[in-house]
Parts: C-alpha cells; structure tokens; sequence
C-alpha cells in the first residue's frame, strides 16, 4: 500500500508540473498576442502604412508596429542604426496583410531572460482572433535563420525589407 502511495505521489506530482509548464506557456503566448494588439504601440514613422515587402521577406504585406521602448533605440531616420540593439521589453509587431485584411500578427519580444528566447527575442505568430500559429516556445526556430544575417539589425529586418 505504501509503495501505491509513493507512485501515485510522483505521478500526481508529474502531473501538476505539466499542468504548470502548460498554463505558463499560454499565459505567455495570451501575454505575446495582448502586446501586438496594445493601444501603445506606434506605427513606423507614425504612419499607417501598408509596406510592400521586398527581399524575399515570408510575411508579405505588412505595417510596422513599435513599443514606446523600441522607439527609444531608433535613430533619427527611424531605423535602428546597424551595430546597435533594442533594449529589453522591446515589441515590434508586424500586420501582415492579403489585400485590406489583416490575416496575421507576427511578433518580436526583447527578452534576454526568457526560456523561450532565441537571440535574446521571444517570436510568435498569432491570427487575428489570438489563435496561435507559431508557439513561442518553438524559440524562433523557423525565424531566426533569416533574422541572423550579416543585414540585420539586432535580428529584425523590417527596416531592410521595404
């Protein structure tokens, strides 16, 4: 009877870790989706504008979103100058568009502390009703080796790719 104890004890212990390790990781994809759709975010140069991509960029037709704390490392030309990083807590969303219609947010977080971080940057992709379509705890895997280029600006591209 004791030993039952001891493995329904360790299993029970399994199971709420999961359960834990589960419900952190779509706090943290509900926290990544509520950042892309913040009324604190500024479009690029202040203008609400549909950019062309170019390069060969996956995410096609986008506008460009920044935080209040983004906006602090961009230069006078509105681009991060290159050699130069964004400080963490740093947001930049992407609007993907197929015409007029908003079809993806895609998202960069500067967090040098996250577990889910590659390159110091979490990644995710939501669609506009907040469903996830690139998990941040993929750790940007399919990003980052387009983002990682002798180009990039503290790996974002944006500024190169329109």
């Amino acid at each position: 009877m004791k030993n039952q104890f001891s493995h329904f004890r360790k299993l029970l212990i399994l199971v709420t870790g999961l359960v834990s390790l589960t419900c952190t990781k779509k706090k943290l994809n509900d926290s990544l989706f509520e950042d892309s759709r913040s009324s604190e975010l500024t479009f690029y140069k202040n203008k609400d504008t549909i950019y062309e991509a170019k390069g060969g960029s996956p995410h096609g037709r986008f506008k460009l979103k920044f935080n209040e704390t983004a906006i602090s490392a961009l230069g006078a030309d509105g681009k991060l100058p290159k050699g130069s990083a964004f400080p963490d807590g740093s947001v930049i969303v992407k609007e993907a568009y197929e015409g007029s219609s908003l079809t993806l947010y895609i998202i960069m977080k500067k967090d040098s502390k996250s577990k889910y971080a590659a390159n110091k940057w979490v990644w995710g992709e939501y669609d506009p009703n907040g469903k996830i379509v690139y998990n941040l705890n993929k750790e940007g895997s399919a990003c980052t080796g387009c983002h990682n280029t002798t180009d990039a600006r503290d790996f974002t591209r944006s500024f190169d790719l329109h």
